[in-house]
């Protein structure tokens, strides 16, 4: 089986978005090689620690399919929401979009902590999982 992985080299800002204002299929947009506007707000997500985004490709049949997956640590609950979006700046100023306007929606997982006395953070572990044909699609924010 072959396999690539992609890591940003930093993230600098995380948001989030409804992924209902998408125009369709992203993932076609991408695999063309255009960058995608982003053409709706984006909520900014405090975030604290290293936060880390990575993309996996691996062959699936005839094609490819990409497993993004974003974690970071914040003191916000993010809303609950079917259609949330993420978008990912890194330190290089490169954006990438994490959702489309079609199912499958990225995957949230959170766990939420209180922390012990002696000093582990309190707050709320994200892990945002996005399979799809193309995944961390480049965009214009």
């Amino acid at each position: 089986m072959r396999t690539s992985t992609q890591i940003l080299p930093g993230i600098k800002a995380i948001g989030w978005l409804d992924c209902q204002h998408l125009p369709r299929r992203v993932d076609l947009t991408a695999i063309c090689g255009m960058p995608l506007p982003i053409l709706t707000d984006i909520h900014p997500i405090p975030f604290f620690d290293e936060p880390t985004c990575e993309c996996k490709t691996k062959k699936d049949g005839a094609g490819y399919e990409d497993t993004a997956t974003l974690k970071f640590l914040t003191d916000k609950k993010l809303p609950r929401s079917a259609s949330l979006g993420f978008v990912v700046t890194d330190v290089n100023d490169n954006s990438y979009l994490l959702g489309s306007l079609e199912k499958p929606w990225p995957n949230v997982e959170c766990d939420s902590s209180t922390g012990i006395p002696s000093g582990d953070a309190a707050g709320y572990a994200y892990e945002i999982k996005h399979v799809s044909i193309r995944s961390m699609v480049p965009c214009v924010i």
